[in-house]
């Protein structure tokens, strides 16, 4: 059973109806139950502005109905019926999106000197800032990953639902200083993605360096398993890893060799990303390719923001972000900032554009376009990040409506859960994000997370980001 509560932190509760209803969800866990401020089975948010996910244009003086773990209805607030025993919660000023679905997610905070794990952080900053769903991008420490995983899901742990590729896979010569599994041969690919799907892995992720028919092997073998495959690819092209039967190609084009004159097959050219810089996007050739990538139904997510910490002009240490890095990480992102210049490895910014031009055509062309973030070492944190991806998909030329998409719905239909996720309609699971003030309008307020409903359950923002204070680089 589940009792209504009055505490809703930074909204105003209109009326709470006397009385308990039963609810179909278990007892929240201690260590969740902490950071939730509206546990009702029945609650109702009324006079919001509505960004359903769709695409379609923002709706004002909304009234959202949730019942348990689902959206029950939605519809003008003159209009929609409130039931009997509902909290009702006036909204007036807020804005609420659906929660967000995070395609290119870590537990992990790697570009340091020393990765470490963010088994506690990671969960906890992802959920604060509206993730409700992140497919990780490999890892250099998988089970904890799956533990992780497995803790969200048995209610322990409070943080987004996960789906977990297990390590990085990859090709190339052997080497002793990485954490990624090295597939020499199609049958070691079979081998080791078979052992991975047995051990509770979604998704699996090719890293770069792979030849075709290691890729082809390792694609139809997760397929017959019932897995998706990604690929931040570079010796296989998009074009080729489209034909083989790819599900989701990482970072835009950046890492797209298609463009690169004379590539050799099955070999990642080192000039790939200073070629990008220079490609036509309204060229035939990069046409024809965004139109072969669409045909074949490759999905690609967009990671804007983790570029932009790349360019010197354009690089920002966010105070709030760096709030949460632990003191030894927090010096070490500053030195990582303030050498970025001279680091040799820059993104400059005609680049950045170069990608936005790209994602636009792709989207105009019919393609999936999501979204994630890749928490790195230059100050790019969990949940910080997904959401400076909103503000950046609005400067390459899509709408709030667009961008809430991408973020959004279009992550539901690439993890292949739309019927249940993604966007706010009857029916679907309760998974919003309540935000103060109009993003659609400014788009810097979607930083402005109050409350996060995962499953019905509304979690209080500023709670969990207490929590996660201090401890990205040491958990």
């Amino acid at each position: 059973m589940k009792t209504a509560r009055s505490m809703f932190v930074g909204i105003t509760t209109a009326a709470v109806c006397a009385g308990t209803l039963t609810s179909q969800q278990p007892p929240l866990a201690p260590g969740v139950a902490r950071y939730v401020s509206v546990n009702a089975p029945l609650v109702a948010l009324t006079h919001v502005r509505v960004v359903d996910g769709t695409g379609g244009r923002a709706r004002d003086d909304q009234t959202i109905v949730i019942r348990d773990d689902h959206i029950e209805g939605l519809g003008p607030a003159a209009s929609t019926r409130i039931p009997a025993g509902a909290q009702v919660l006036d909204l007036t000023g807020h804005t609420v999106i659906p929660g967000i679905v995070g395609l290119h997610e870590h537990t992990w905070f790697g570009g340091m000197r020393v990765s470490t794990p963010m088994s506690v952080s990671a969960p906890l900053l992802y959920l604060a800032m509206g993730v409700t769903s992140a497919m990780t991008a490999g890892s250099e420490f998988p089970y904890q990953e799956l533990n992780l995983k497995r803790a969200v899901d048995a209610g322990v742990v409070a943080g987004p639902r996960f789906e977990v590729t297990g390590p990085y896979l990859n090709g190339g010569p052997p080497r002793a200083s990485t954490g990624q599994r090295i597939l020499r041969s199609p049958d070691e690919a079979r081998r080791v993605i078979a052992y991975w799907a047995s051990e509770g892995a979604t998704w699996v992720k090719f890293l770069g360096a792979e030849t075709r028919d290691v890729l082809a092997a390792g694609i139809t073998e997760a397929h017959a398993r019932g897995l998706k495959v990604t690929g931040h690819l570079c010796s296989v092209t998009f074009s080729e890893a489209a034909a083989l039967g790819i599900d989701l190609l990482q970072h835009g084009f950046i890492t797209n060799s298609d463009y690169v004159p004379n590539k050799a097959p099955d070999v990642c050219p080192p000039e790939n990303m200073r070629a990008q810089a220079d490609v036509d996007v309204n060229s035939a050739a990069v046409q024809t390719n965004i139109r072969e990538l669409v045909s074949r139904r490759a999905a690609v997510a967009s990671t804007l923001a983790v570029y932009e910490t790349f360019i010197p002009e354009r690089a920002r240490l966010d105070s709030a972000a760096m709030a949460m890095l632990a003191p030894a990480a927090r010096s070490e992102v500053e030195a990582n900032h303030a050498a970025l210049a001279q680091s040799g490895y820059t993104v400059p910014v005609r680049l950045l554009k170069k990608m936005m031009e790209w994602e636009r055509a792709f989207v105009r062309a019919g393609g999936l376009l999501g979204a994630g973030c890749d928490p790195w070492g230059t100050g790019f944190l969990p949940g910080f990040g997904d959401l400076r991806n909103y503000e950046l998909l609005i400067e390459a030329g899509f709408s709030a409506e667009e961008a809430v998409q991408i973020m959004t719905l279009n992550g539901a239909r690439i993890l292949g859960k739309e019927r249940q996720i993604g966007s706010l309609a009857a029916g679907k699971v309760a998974d919003l994000v309540v935000i103060r003030g109009n993003p659609v309008a400014t788009p810097q307020d979607i930083y402005n997370v109050v409350t996060v409903f995962k499953n019905g359950v509304g979690f209080d923002s500023m709670k969990l980001r207490e929590a996660a204070k201090g401890r990205v680089g040491v958990s």
